[in-house]
């Protein structure tokens, strides 16, 4: 896939059913006070962690030293607490949070499409506010560079600007470099703004947490007899009311204690309480993530013919689907393909429904068609809003290089109905949206100039095998749905979620039901328990097997000595992995990363190629001795584990253990056993151990 300011090759070198009883309904807690106390403990607890992974890079021993101090401290208040608080039945008890101003949220406004706004439209623009001490926004626009305008280099004529009037209903600071223009409420504020590919420019503004609406207005310098264009920016608190029942609580669960389960594990703070699910569908072959989707957002499947044709625009029928509260997306690509199209039709149509829309994407992996797309659906579509990711180095946590291939990987797509439960439902596993996780071939989009054409090279055409599900039952979407919130309003200061639950262990709690599931995010250079734990722990907890398939095999130290101590307990592991990458980014190297991390285990766990021609294996399954399966974004390379934003599910469950153990068979089927050290080009070598040093 094509990235853009070319920046490929560091993207990734630092190496993507079963039937239960309906579930119950959250119920409150009697000792309540106790949990909120613990819940504020351990989340001061991820901001001490956060905090300390930012001192240790600046090898400030000062620091460290207060903050390890704090921490013992806050362990025997939360020991004191876990030893006195009561047992809960497993799943579905919350408590309420108090609302509180404990975070910075940072956004962007960026206009490239001067049509869209204009003023009959009345485009609204939604920033966030939620608990935020104070939300900081970056206006841009490319619209000369839109229109074609060139600037030449060294010419005398005056660079165009655009012409802007402010006006707010409450206070708030305008900022250029060193400038800080403050304004009252009601105060019209002008400022003229250059196109940010021709001058570099840009504007930021603060924004009070009282805001409710902004008015913009502005013209083009360019033009004698000015056509002034306009757009609002609101406050998107107001569009949460949905989901204040879930915005205002923290799951919080008791699990047994010294069970040996990896299942039970109370060690990390984003992990979601165990909770039962009604049904999960496994979409092992590619259309199906495209027809699960369409299915749950049209209520009925396509016309026949509908993808043949090649026209995402084509008549729907609409009056089947169902009404959402909410749908939110997250992936490391939503491409303006035939897929991407079609599916940011159907959200455009729940979003003017009335459901919050929001999408989540990577902004280093974004093309310029993309970013034509998610602007458009913005401009339209007031209840729906894209956020493109980009790590930021203010934000505490890596290297300047860290910018340019840090991403979030984090994908999930949640459909939720508080008044009709059985509408919805999650999405989880490997699966980006863009064509080549769909399609073995390209669909023919010649007549959309403005769809990604992979046919004409606006991107490189690769066909990936993955794998998702589909997951129903309320209890479960509730759970995810807080949690992706929780994640949508992460604080841009250092990168810190919101708690979304808190689990005791205790030794008088039952053990988790079979057939439940527990969400789990990583922010590896944030979160203190990281993801390398996460997965060496699960690892560890094998008895007799283990199953794995990863695009990306190169295991850090922490699952590389976890996988050894299996091996050496006697556990049987076998591993899919795939070494001609043809089609993939920077696809010259990454065939032999995975070489080299073969090459580490080829003589102490069972080792297979996928070989399926032209296909691209990409799925990211782990499964535990035929009892508990992981299915997530993850791979195994350095980029989940220490750059990467990443999610999954674990899975407790034999039933759907024992489906996942066939659907591995079919891979197996079309895979061949490697028994020979795979050889590696000198100046491969070569790159591979330096930017194992860098990244």
């Amino acid at each position: 896939m094509k990235i853009r300011n070319a920046t490929a090759l560091v993207l990734l070198l630092s190496f993507v059913g079963c039937q239960t009883p309906m579930t119950r309904m959250p119920s409150s807690v009697t000792d309540s006070k106790d949990w909120e106390e613990l819940r504020s403990l351990k989340q001061r607890k991820v901001e001490l962690g956060a905090m300390s992974v930012h001192f240790q890079k600046k090898k400030n021993e000062e620091q460290l030293l207060k903050i390890q101090d704090e921490q013992k401290n806050l362990d025997k208040k939360i020991k004191d607490i876990e030893s006195r608080i009561s047992v809960l039945d497993v799943g579905g008890s919350t408590i309420t949070n108090n609302p509180t101003e404990w975070r910075e949220e940072k956004e962007r406004i960026e206009l490239g499409k001067l049509e869209l706004y204009s003023p009959e439209k009345n485009v609204q623009l939604s920033i966030s506010t939620y608990e935020a001490r104070q939300t900081e926004v970056r206006l841009t626009h490319n619209f000369f560079t839109a229109m074609g305008y060139r600037h030449e280099a060294g010419s005398n004529e005056q660079k165009p600007t655009m012409d802007f009037a402010v006006k707010c209903d409450a206070p708030f600071v305008m900022k250029y470099g060193f400038t800080n223009k403050k304004a009252k409420a009601g105060q019209v504020v002008k400022f003229s703004l250059g196109d940010k590919k021709i001058s570099n420019d840009w504007r930021d503004f603060s924004f009070h947490p009282d805001l409710k609406s902004c008015d913009f207005s502005f013209t083009s310098s360019l033009e004698n007899k000015p056509k002034t264009y306009s757009f609002k920016v609101v406050n998107e608190s107001s569009k949460l009311k949905g989901l204040e029942s879930l915005l205002s609580t923290t799951e919080v669960c008791s699990l047994k204690k010294d069970t040996g389960r990896f299942f039970e594990t109370t060690d990390f703070s984003n992990m979601t309480c165990p909770m039962k699910y009604d049904s999960i569908n496994i979409l092992p072959e590619p259309e199906d993530s495209l027809h699960a989707r369409v299915i749950g957002l049209l209520g009925h499947d396509l016309p026949k013919d509908f993808i043949k044709k090649g026209n995402p625009y084509a008549e729907l029928d609409f009056s089947k689907a169902p009404k959402f509260d909410s749908i939110l997306v997250s992936y490391l690509v939503f491409r303006a393909d035939f897929y991407g199209t079609l599916l940011a039709r159907l959200l455009a149509y729940h979003a003017d429904q009335g459901a919050l829309v929001r999408i989540v994407v990577s902004d280093v992996i974004t093309l310029d068609k993309d970013v034509a797309m998610y602007e458009k659906l913005m401009a339209e579509h007031p209840n729906m809003k894209v956020v493109r990711y980009q790590f930021d180095n203010s934000q505490k946590g890596g290297a300047w290089i860290s910018e340019f291939h840090r991403t979030n990987h984090v994908k999930m797509f949640a459909a939720y109905s508080k008044e009709t439960p059985e509408n919805s439902f999650v999405i989880v596993g490997g699966r980006n949206v863009h064509d080549g996780f769909v399609f073995k071939t390209p669909v023919d989009v010649s007549k959309f100039p403005e769809i990604v054409n992979y046919v004409s090279g606006d991107e490189s055409w690769a066909y990936w095998r993955d794998f998702e599900m589909v997951i129903k039952g309320q209890n479960f979407v509730e759970s995810v749905v807080r949690h992706y919130m929780n994640f949508y309003h992460i604080n841009k200061d250092n990168l810190v979620m919101k708690l979304s639950s808190v689990a005791v262990q205790k030794e008088a709690a039952a053990e988790s039901e079979e057939e439940s599931l527990r969400h789990y995010i990583s922010i590896p250079f944030k979160d203190e328990p990281n993801l390398n734990l996460f997965y060496a722990r699960m690892v560890d907890s094998a008895k007799k097997k283990i199953l794995i398939s990863s695009p990306y095999f190169r295991p850090v130290k922490e699952i590389h000595d976890a996988l050894q101590r299996a091996v050496d307990r006697g556990v049987d592991i076998t591993i899919i992995t795939r070494l001609d990458l043809e089609g993939d980014t920077a696809d010259f190297i990454l065939g032999a990363v995975n070489k080299d991390g073969v090459n580490k285990f080829l003589k102490k766990v069972k080792v297979f190629e996928y070989t399926e021609p032209k296909v691209i294996l990409h799925s990211k399954l782990l499964m535990v001795d035929d009892e508990v399966s992981f299915i997530s974004s993850v791979n195994l390379n350095k980029r989940s584990f220490y750059h990467d934003l990443e999610n999954g599910v674990v899975v407790n469950d034999r039933k759907f253990t024992t489906e996942m153990g066939q659907l591995y068979k079919e891979y197996m089927k079309i895979s061949r056993q490697l028994t020979e050290e795979q050889k590696i080009v000198f100046w491969k070598k070569w790159i591979i151990t330096i930017f194992d040093k860098v990244l």
